[in-house]
């Protein structure tokens, strides 16, 4: 991880926070990423690729793409590290005044999908979780409509349970969509 990245995670730990807030995805619909994307391989895509294979430890550069089933992320920079148990820890670098995004399709059956985009995402595939810091926004899409969204400084998204646990210094804002049935009456006239 560079020097700016472990600035920024330790600054959002060591900073006291005004507002916690902990937004569960759950209590709606019961719902999760694609299960099958959890034993799908990563495949890494970039301009330029350093590989370090006895450390186990891949730097990539310009035009970043991470694809692992159905969940992509793409940014400018990346670092990933491959454990002894051969998962892998990818944290994704925004180019300067740009977003690092994140989509992956939920498992509903339906045209749905979670976004994210932060100053940098690091996804860690053991867990199924990414960790979006620096203005960061999750949103969660049906076809092209966004039916909820949060912001914030700093989000922990767990994508086995698509709970969210969102930090700010200042507010977490949500938008929520109301969940409304359609109704199957017919109305004559």
């Amino acid at each position: 991880m560079s020097l700016r990245a472990q600035e920024a995670v330790d600054e959002t730990f060591t900073r006291p926070k005004i507002l916690i807030y902990y937004c569960n995805k759950m209590t709606i619909t019961s719902v999760q990423a694609e299960k099958a994307d959890k034993d799908k391989p990563i495949a890494l895509s970039s301009d330029k690729a350093q590989f370090d294979d006895v450390n186990q430890i891949y730097h990539l550069e310009s035009n970043v793409l991470l694809i692992k089933g159905t969940l992509i992320i793409r940014g400018e920079k990346a670092q990933v590290k491959i454990d002894p148990e051969g998962y892998q820890l990818a944290t994704i670098f925004a180019k300067p005044g740009s977003l690092a995004t994140l989509r992956q399709r939920r498992d509903t059956g339906l045209d749905e999908y979670i976004e994210g985009q932060a100053d940098w995402i690091q996804y860690d595939a053991k867990s199924e979780t990414a960790v979006l810091v620096g203005k960061a926004k999750m949103s969660q899409l049906s076809g092209t409509k966004i039916s909820d969204q949060v912001n914030g400084d700093r989000i922990h998204y767990d994508g086995q349970t698509e709970k969210y646990n969102a930090l700010s210094e200042k507010l977490v804002k949500s938008t929520l969509s109301p969940r409304r049935k359609e109704s199957s009456r017919n109305i004559s006239q």
